[in-house]
Formats: C-alpha cells, structure tokens, sequence
C-alpha cells in the first residue's frame, strides 16, 4: 500500500508534467490525494509490527506524562473521598441514632404496609380535630409522661420522665398553637359565612368563658387545694400569647427564623412566628392526674378550633447509656388544612453532647484535614505554575474548578463541625442549668437551645450529606486517567449530547403525563395532589413498572386505561428502552475505539516499574525531545538507538500503546466522508495513470531514455533490449554460482537463519529488546 501511495505521486507529478492544462484540476483533488495517502499510509503501519509513527509516539508520551500526573492525584483524591466519608460516619452514628429514635417513631407512628391502613391512636389515623386529641392524650402524653415501668410498678420520684428504661426526659413537654383571623368572606356568594386565612394570624385571646366549663369559675383552675397544685400557673394559660410571663424576654418560644428558611415554612407561620404563638406544657414530675386535668382544661374550653393554623408538640429526652450523652428531639406538627382535614409529620434529632464520638473519630478527622491540605498544596502549585507562565487560562478547566470546590467545601464543612462545638456546651449548660433549678424559666430556656442546636444541625447534616455528592463526583473524574475506566468517563461525556437532545423529547412527555394524571387521579389519591407527587409517582412507574391499578380505575374506568395504555408503552417501554440504546451504543463505540488498554493491574505494575528503575527511566520531557529529531517513521532499532539506556519495561510500554493506537483504524474503520474522497482520488489518479500510460505509447516510449515512433524500429529495439536484459541475467547467475564455488574451495559455509516470528517485534534488527506481540 506504501508503494502505491508512492505511484499515486509520482503519476500525478508525471500527468503535470505532461499535461499541464490539467494542473487545475490536480489542484483540486490534491487534498483528497493527501488524505488518502494519509490513510493509507495508516493502514500500512497499522499492519506492521515493525515501524512507529512518530506522531503517535508523541501523543502516546503526552498521554502517560498526563496519566502520570493523574495517577498521582488519583490515590489523594481516593483516600480524600474515603476519610472524609469515614469521618463523617462516626461523627453522625447513624445506627445509634436510629436505635435511638426507633422506639419513640414506631409508638406514634408504626410504619404501614403498602396497602395497610391506619390505626386508630396512631399519628397517621389523625384527620379531625377530635381524633387530634385523642392522640395526644391516649399516646403522645402517656409515652413521655407515664409514671410508670414497663413491669407496670410506679416509678420512684428521681425516675419520673423515664421512657424505655434507659431515657430521661428533659424540661417540658411543650404544645405550641399557631391561629389565623377570624374574618367574614369577602366574596359575595360567602358573605354570611366567616372565613380563616391562614396567611393572616392573630394573638387575641381566645377560649370558652370559665363559667360554661366544669369548674365553673376561674378560681377553681388557678387556686390550689392542699396537698394538690393548681390546675393552672396562671389565668387563660395556653389562650394567650403571653402566656404566664409577661416579660416579652421570656415568651420566646421558638427559635429564631432566619430570612432564608422563611420561604420554607408551612403557610401562615411567618418570620416573626413567635409573636403569634400560644403555648401551652405539662411538667414531667407532675402526677400523671394533673397532667390529665390540665389535659382536660385545654380540651374543655376548645383550645384547637377551627381558626387553628398549626399545632406542634415538642419533647426533649437524654439517653446516658450509649457511647456519649444523646439529647433526643421528638417534634409533631400538624397543619390544618382550610380544605378540611389535618396533615401531619413527625422528626427526629439526635444532638450529641460530644464531638468526638469515637476515638478512631480523631484519626480520621487528622487524616481528612491532612488529605485536605495536601489537595489544596496541589492544586494551588499548578495554579502558580500557570500564573508564573502566564497561562491561568490554562488552569481553569473542569477537573480543577471541581477539585477546588472540593477542597473549599471540605474547609467549610471542617468549619461547621468545629463551630458546633459551641452549642454543645450551651446544651450541656442549659441541662445543668434545668437540673439545679427546675424552674418553668430554664425548661424553656433548655427547649429554645435544643431547637437552635437542632435547626443548626439539620443544616449541617444536609451539607455534609451533599457534599459528599461533590467529592464522589471528583473521585469520578479522576478515573479518567486509568485508561479502562476512562471508558466509563468517555461514554458518560460521549453520551451527553445525545442524550441531552433526546431528554428534550422525553421531558415534556413525562410532564404531559404527569399533569394528565394529576387532573384525573389527583382528587382522590394523594400520591397525584401535587405537581411534584404526580411526577415522583410517574417516575416510580417508570421505574418499576408497578402501580394501584384498583385505585387508578377506581372512578373514570376508561380514561384511566386509556391514560396507562399510553403512558406505559411510550414512556416505560420505549423510550426508557432507547436511553439505555443510547448508552449501549455509544458505550461499545467507545470501547471499541480504547482497544486493548491497561488494566488496573498492569497500571500498578507500571507505576512499580517506573519506581523500580527510576534512575534509568527516560522522563517524558526527553522523550518528547528526543522522538521530534526522528524521521516521520521509525523503526524499533532506532527507538533504541535514541534512547540507548531506557529500561525494556519502558519501551515496550511505548511500543505496545503506538500499536494500539496505530491499530484504531483497523478497529473502528474509516469515516465515510473519508472513504468517498479517497476512492474518488485513486479514481482520478487511476485515469491519469491511463491517460499517460496510452500518451507515452503513442510516443513509442520504450524506457531508458528510448522514444521510438516507428512501429518497425520499435519492435527491432524491443529485441535488442530482450537480450541485453537476458545476457544481464545469466551473468548475475554465472557470479553467485563463482561465488558459492569460492566459498566452499576456501571452507566457509554459508549460515542461513530463520527469519523472526511475524508477532515478535524484537527480531527487525540486532539489539532490539522490546518484545511486544501483535494483536
């Protein structure tokens, strides 16, 4: 094929020379000639075993310098992503957390089966405002108020507020009610009804009068009976935002609401909530009697009523037996919806009193910062690097903003968990401060640190959570310079667009379901309420392939088999099914453009080898050097002669990755745009061979310098040339003949040697060392 190419150039040069009114012509179809020349020149070497294309040495030298550097941020990057998520694992103790709060959650709220109902005296079986109450006082009071042991026996006095044996709860239980305005409808066909916005609350007082309750008077509730207490610590408790202090320091019930969590909030709850809160709480060393006849005064004079916005009960309880002091947060809101009904949610925070959990915590959290810090040294000598050369262009690439994000979110996260130190001590103090004086004051004071605390650590705990996301997606990219995992890089990056194209097809389908089945499903079923639900629960369909088919067809018969008989055939089986063609395709495509890469094995062994003989390994900028003063190709012989001390390892490394390369035509073909120029180059080049070939015969061109016109003359040469040509033969037979003679009369015997196997690259030539087999 070389050979060829080379006639493809001699013949056009010749077809100028002969015709020049054609050299527009050869002009236009030069670049074709050079490409296929090109191409064929590729496919040549890319079939032998014995040359290398100098451009390809260079790229493959660039790519192992990169790899190399690569390779080098690839363990720090491992290890940084593997102590930071350690860490973060001991810090959280997420299993004791959950023995923790377990027994708690499934005593308010047992989880249900998928097609399991609620019980009545659960959290979920809370829809009215009678049954509201009968939660709080048939579960939610008994289980943190309840005087006594699981054995029945009543507890001693120091263990009153003892839940599950081993927890104590700390402070009050605490009830907090949220209420809207009471106002006549201002739409006409309402006007003689009263309406409740939620978006407007008030702090009137609110309750039935003293006389129309049980009691009879105010003074029945506040006025203590010998040996009792009173009913109440002061007049229109828990129906006044006030409360019994009228201090407005000490009627903060809740924890501040900063700016950027008030969009979060349910509706009505406002930044300044606390002004609008109506409190109410039930002491843990009370006799359970009491709690129930302060129970009872709230119920009896309707302290929920239809103007009640949200209700939340708190509680607070510390667990001593596992490995650091625990402080439980248990929260209940409900939210009564102006479309009749309660919507309620339950949450759980566990705030450890230490830092450190475990003592393996401070080893990892070293080893972390460590890991941080050496990120960062990297990461910011390249960038000084680029700066000094000024090229900080250069240093602005994907990989690195996602490296310094993660160095910069693994700074902040280290701030935040050491900044957290400082509510534990407010925590512990305010313990200390609730234990040495009981006082309403500091059980309240105790509840307002846990919510801050709890907020606070909500907080932290989403970030540590994401970044986590950040890290794993830097440990992603870093894969890349391990070249058969960069196949899975190269697919996802390959992917990108095709997919991104066809997301836009698959999208607003996904929606137009979506919509369809929350307008029809979205009034009876609450999985379809809501815009979001209704997606979550389409693409639960999508993914699983499962669905209540009793309670889609349950009203509409028709339209909701029609909406399925759609919705699964297009959505679930077909284009779900050509994203994973998608991916398949351009996966082998990408595979089969690698080839035969390094192993993660062969990897390590390299980077031994390059350690092992570092003092007679070539570095790649001699490499580089070196390879530019070759010919434009080179044989193994003189790869070695250039670089006479490079360890074998080395060189069969280069030679094995140029053949892989080499090799990519024959593996991935040529592009048809390619393919049609070269054949229409060799066409036309094939007619000047022609056109030539039919002129120089017309002008009786004989070679050798002979143009014989005459037809007789031509064929008198012709003979002549034919025995010139065969009196040259027989006397180059008559020579080798003397000469094989002459060697045996002087004794010498001739040695013939074998010529090397076809996939041993080592026998071109004497001295060669690289053994490197062909595909």
């Amino acid at each position: 094929m070389t050979a060829y190419s080379g006639t493809l150039k001699s013949t056009s040069s010749y077809s100028v020379d002969f015709n020049p009114e054609r050299r527009k012509l050869e002009k236009d179809i030069a670049n074709h000639e050079k490409r296929a020349r090109s191409v064929l020149r590729q496919a040549a070497l890319a079939n032998s075993d014995k040359l290398i294309d100098r451009e390809i040495l260079k790229e493959v030298i660039i790519e192992s310098q990169q790899r190399w550097t690569g390779c080098l941020m690839l363990p720090v990057t491992i290890l940084f992503f593997t102590f930071y998520a350690v860490a973060a694992s001991l810090h959280e103790d997420v299993a004791a957390n959950h023995l923790l709060e377990a027994p708690v959650r499934d005593t308010l709220a047992p989880p249900l089966d998928k097609d399991e109902e609620p019980l009545p005296g659960t959290l979920q079986f809370v829809n009215t405002i009678p049954e509201a109450y009968d939660f709080i006082q048939g579960v939610f009071l008994p289980l943190f108020l309840s005087q006594q042991d699981e054995f029945g026996k009543p507890l001693e006095m120091k263990d009153l507020g003892t839940i599950f044996q081993y927890n104590q709860i700390k402070g009050l239980i605490i009830m907090e009610q949220q209420r809207s305005k009471k106002e006549k409808c201002k739409e006409k066909v309402a006007s003689n009804l009263w309406c409740y916005p939620q978006a407007d609350l008030t702090k009137e007082p609110h309750g039935r009068a003293f006389e129309t309750m049980a009691g009879g008077s105010e003074a029945f509730y506040t006025t203590a009976v010998a040996p009792d207490v009173p009913i109440l610590n002061c007049a229109n408790e828990g129906f006044t935002v006030q409360g019994c202090n009228p201090d407005p320091a000490m009627t903060r019930r809740l924890a501040p609401l900063r700016d950027d969590l008030a969009p979060k909030m349910p509706p009505g709850v406002k930044k300044d909530a606390d002004k609008y809160t109506y409190s109410f709480s039930f002491a843990p060393n009370a006799t359970f009697a009491q709690t129930m006849q302060r129970f009872d005064y709230l119920k009896d004079r309707g302290w929920i009523d239809s103007q009640t916005t949200q209700v939340t009960l708190k509680a607070y309880y510390l667990n001593y037996q596992l490995e650091v002091p625990r402080l439980q947060t248990v929260k209940i809101d409900f939210y009564f919806t102006r479309g009749g009904g309660i919507r309620s949610t339950i949450s759980f925070m566990a705030l450890a009193l230490d830092t450190f959990i475990y003592p393996a915590s401070y080893a990892f959290d070293i080893l972390f910062v460590l890991m941080l810090i050496a990120s960062a040294a990297m990461l910011s000598r390249d960038a000084f690097k680029a700066i000094s050369a000024r090229n900080f262009k250069s240093h602005i690439t994907f990989v690195n903003v996602v490296s310094w994000a993660s160095v910069l979110i693994g700074f902040f996260i280290v701030f935040l968990m050491v900044s957290t130190g400082q509510s534990r001590s407010d925590i512990r103090k305010s313990i200390a401060a609730f234990e040495g004086v009981a006082s309403e004051a500091n059980a309240y004071g105790l509840a307002a640190e846990a919510d801050k605390f709890a907020n606070y650590m909500q907080f932290v705990r989403v970030a540590i959570a994401d970044a986590h996301l950040l890290f794993m997606i830097r440990c992603f990219i870093s894969l890349k310079w391990q070249p058969r995992l960069a196949v899975v890089t190269r697919t996802i990056s390959k992917m990108s667009s095709d997919l991104t194209h066809f997301l836009i097809v698959l999208i607003p389908t996904f929606i137009a379901f979506a919509i369809a089945g929350m307008m029809m499903f979205g009034r009876r079923l609450q999985d379809w309420s809501t815009m979001p639900s209704a997606m979550s629960t389409c693409f639960k369909i999508s993914m699983e392939n499962e669905f209540r088919w009793r309670d889609l067809s349950s009203v509409d018969f028709f339209t909701s088999l029609l909406w399925v008989w759609v919705f699964v055939p297009l959505v679930v089986l077909l284009m779900l099914n050509m994203v994973l063609a998608i991916i398949m395709d351009i996966y082998q495509e990408v595979r089969r453009e690698a080839g035969n890469t390094m192993t993660i094995a062969a990897h390590i062994k390299y980077l031994y080898m390059a350690f092992k003989y570092r003092a007679d390994w070539v570095s790649h900028d001699a490499l580089y050097t070196g390879v530019s003063d070759q010919p434009a190709t080179l044989s193994l012989l003189e790869l070695r002669q250039a670089f006479p001390s490079m360890p074998d390892f080395q060189g069969e490394y280069l030679v094995a990755e140029c053949f892989n390369k080499a090799r990519y035509m024959s593996r991935c073909g040529v592009d048809t745009s390619v393919t049609a120029g070269m054949v229409a180059a060799i066409h036309v080049s094939l007619e000047e061979m022609l056109n030539d070939i039919k002129t120089m015969k017309a002008r009786g061109w004989l070679g050798m310098g002979f143009e014989i016109p005459n037809p007789g003359e031509r064929e008198c040469v012709k003979d002549i040339l034919t025995s010139v040509a065969m009196q040259q033969h027989w006397m180059k037979l008559t020579q080798k003949a003397m000469s094989g003679l002459q060697n045996k009369i002087e004794g010498i015997e001739e040695e013939h040697h074998e010529s090397p196997h076809k996939g041993s690259p080592a026998g071109a030539a004497e001295g060669v060392q690289f053994k490197v087999g062909t595909e």
